[in-house]
């Protein structure tokens, strides 16, 4: 959800005419009645009222440079046109508008300040190079509120001694309170939000759209779906096959990690199908044909329902989930409006009352391209060859067979991993690799393809798991490898911060780690490396540890604040823990954080969960708890290897997306209010799961009360 998440994230995933009344490029600036004065006047004024009024001239001068108060701020005229599948009521036109000129008229550069509540309610457009923040406005984005809330409320004190008429920009936002109380304009007055435009990247998306849109309606065909939900991609990432949020969701449908396994999608360190367009269309394309099952089912309850449409509720469960918007239907009933406005529950937000709206918008604003973005180029859509690998095979093998460069490929087939690309993983055994489009075929360099003998590892990788006073560089010169090399494979960042209990890989070549072993075996030091190696930017630190206990987790480091770079890693908690009882030996696990039942079925070869759940007498209904005990049914060391191996690469992988594209740049604290969960916690203040646990472990095991402080970190986009 990565346009929306753009979108919405200033509340922080993942949409026209050229006749419109208010172009961005036509923008007038209107001089503000308080700041206009005259000689005669100024002339007039005493020396400690000309120093008050400077005061006041300085003040309004740092808004002028956040960007000009604009006096035609209302809404776009557009002629919404909806079916009965995705209707918009009369009531819920207002919002959608909003989002069309949030969508078109609204660049980079510019930011709308609007009641959250009535996002059709625009007070002000600033045009500053500061963006809207969730958390900390800007300076002067936040004097830019502080005034328009003076102004609201003078407005309210004004009508409460019975005052209709106003000039100046006070008449502007008094035209948008017509018929309403003085009350409502105090409350509007502390509602006043931040907005920024996304003009551009809904032009981009466009583009996009041409390549991977017949896919998309393709697949929506042969699944019996509304080919409308093609606009969905517009709000959830701009169409990136790529996107990636703050939260772990990744594509163009912006799935996350748990979710992704349910829908029958992979990741691993080699491969994460969430990014293939195809397999993710498909995958989302499921979601959306049990969302319409599952409230249908709940939907038959209710006599009048053929008097609604079921897909408004269908498109929010997108962002909110089934369970969610199946129990918004319980309480309220078919008619989404209703929904909208009665239903009330913690998570039931900003976000969520905004998403079918913005959906709709995104739709009106795609299927009118050409006049919301004349000229506006599309992408033709890509034709490839597919080809399904028999055996694992190098990135460099496929470049020269396919005579095909490594960037073609790449741009091809986004959802192989980092580590493919560096050599240090095989394309796996059959992947579905896409190649340009030939009009000839390409079954002769299949057929050679085929015949080659299988590749032999550059490299060979061990783990090692981290011991007290160990350094990453300390661990490679111990182990006759290169520093640089260990931090960039196990993504170390620039201070190479490990953890006690923390499992690294050790990179190497057959010979470097045959020899280390034979060293080791021997009992003496392995040879240090020649060449020179590149230290790290800046010192060393081996962060302080706590010996994870899995059936008591602890906090894995201390203290956090100082160093909180230092998270990042997996640890030897996520191993299997072994334990004997009865003359029997029995395998436990600490659910964690992005998992699933089908994850530990696949990592156990199994091809459904069912043993599991009676290996610790679950109901099939049953979901299971991040921090509880489960046991697993393993039959052998190697299966007990192997579900270590790729338990450990999954968690890895969801660590290294993040760090490539965010940092932490501190913390901060949070108190917990009535009806929070770790959950909930973790969607609104865009926090990954898995990184909120690791600050605050004891929130996934101890019972927490409003008033309880948990340790969030504030992360920034690289």
């Amino acid at each position: 959800m990565l346009l929306f998440a753009h979108v919405l994230k200033y509340s922080t995933a993942e949409q026209l005419p050229v006749d419109h009344p208010i172009r961005p490029d036509k923008y007038r600036i209107t001089p503000d009645p308080y700041l206009m004065t005259s000689r005669r006047i100024i002339a007039r004024l005493s020396r400690r009222a000309m120093y008050a009024l400077m005061l006041v001239l300085s003040g309004m001068m740092l808004l002028i440079q956040a960007g000009p108060v604009m006096a035609d701020h209302l809404l776009g005229d557009h002629d919404l046109r909806c079916d009965r599948i995705f209707p918009c009521p009369d009531d819920l036109k207002p919002r959608v508008k909003f989002w069309i000129d949030v969508f078109t008229k609204y660049g980079d550069g510019q930011l709308v300040l609007h009641d959250k509540d009535r996002p059709d309610r625009v007070f002000q457009v600033l045009n500053t190079r500061y963006q809207c923040s969730r958390k900390r406005d800007a300076r002067p984005i936040a004097q830019a509120k502080k005034k328009l809330r003076s102004r609201l409320e003078y407005i309210a004190a004004q009508m409460d001694k019975g005052k209709t008429t106003f000039k100046g920009n006070d008449k502007h936002l008094a035209n948008l309170f017509k018929g309403e109380k003085p009350s409502e304009v105090r409350a509007s007055a502390k509602r006043i939000r931040c907005q920024g435009g996304v003009r551009d990247q809904f032009e981009a998306a466009l583009k996009r759209h041409g390549r991977y849109g017949p896919m998309v309606v393709d697949t929506l065909k042969k699944n019996g779906l509304p080919t409308d939900i093609q606009y969905l991609p517009f709000v959830e990432s701009s169409y990136r096959p790529t996107a990636y949020s703050r939260v772990g969701a990744a594509g163009m449908w912006q799935i996350m990690p748990r979710t992704a396994r349910s829908l029958g999608l992979n990741i691993s360190s080699t491969v994460d199908e969430r990014l293939d367009p195809d397999l993710a269309t498909a995958a989302a394309a499921r979601y959306f044909i049990n969302s319409r099952q599952k409230l249908g089912e709940k939907a038959r309850d209710f006599k009048n329902r053929d008097q609604y449409s079921l897909f408004p509720f269908v498109i929010t469960s997108y962002n909110y989930g089934v369970a969610g918007m199946y129990r918004a239907l319980d309480k309220v009933g078919p008619d989404y409006m209703d929904v909208l406005n009665k239903y009330k529950a913690r998570g039931f937000q900003i976000a969520v009352k905004n998403f079918y709206s913005s959906f709709l918008a995104a739709r009106h604003v795609a299927v009118n391209a050409d006049k919301y973005f004349p000229g506006a180029g599309r992408a033709k859509p890509v034709g490839h060859d597919v080809v399904t690998l028999r055996s694992p095979a190098s990135t460099e093998r496929l470049s020269k067979v396919f005579q095909v460069s490594e960037k073609q490929l790449r741009n091809d087939n986004p959802s192989l991993m980092r580590l493919v690309w560096k050599g240090r993983r095989f394309v796996p055994k059959g992947y579905k690799l896409k190649l340009p489009k030939t009009s000839s075929g390409r079954s002769q360099q299949v057929a050679r393809l085929n015949s080659m003998p299988a590749e032999q590892p550059k490299y060979v990788e061990y783990p090692y798991r981290v011991r007290s006073g160990d350094t990453a560089c300390g661990i490679a010169r111990r182990e006759g490898v290169s520093c640089r090399e260990l931090i960039e494979l196990n993504n170390l960042g620039r201070r190479a911060l490990i953890r006690i209990g923390q499992i690294i890989t050790i990179p190497g070549s057959p010979a470097t780690v045959a020899s280390a072993k034979k060293a080791k075996a021997a009992g003496k030091k392995p040879p240090a490396k020649k060449a020179p190696e590149k230290k790290p930017a800046k010192t060393e630190v081996a962060a302080t540890a706590v010996s994870p206990n899995p059936r008591k987790p602890e906090p894995v480091i201390k203290p956090i604040a100082a160093v909180p770079e230092s998270i990042y890693g997996v640890g030897d908690d996520l191993l299997i823990q072994m334990s004997k009882s009865g003359g029997k030996t029995i395998y436990t696990i600490v659910i964690e954080p992005d998992e699933s039942m089908g994850h530990y079925a696949s990592w156990l070869g199994k091809r459904s969960a069912t043993s599991i759940r009676q290996h610790n007498n679950m109901r099939s209904s049953r979901r299971i708890t991040i921090g509880k005990v489960l046991k697993l049914p393993i039959k052998s060391k190697a299966q007990r290897d192997a579900f270590d191996s790729q338990r450990l690469d999954y968690h890895r992988e969801l660590q290294d997306e993040f760090r490539t594209r965010f940092r932490i740049t501190g913390v901060e604290n949070y108190t917990i209010r009535s009806g929070d969960s770790a959950w909930s916690i973790a969607r609104e203040q865009q926090v990954p799961l898995w990184l909120l646990k690791r600050f605050n472990p004891s929130l996934f095991t101890v019972q927490s009360h409003p008033g309880d402080i948990v340790t969030l970190p504030v992360i920034e986009s690289l």
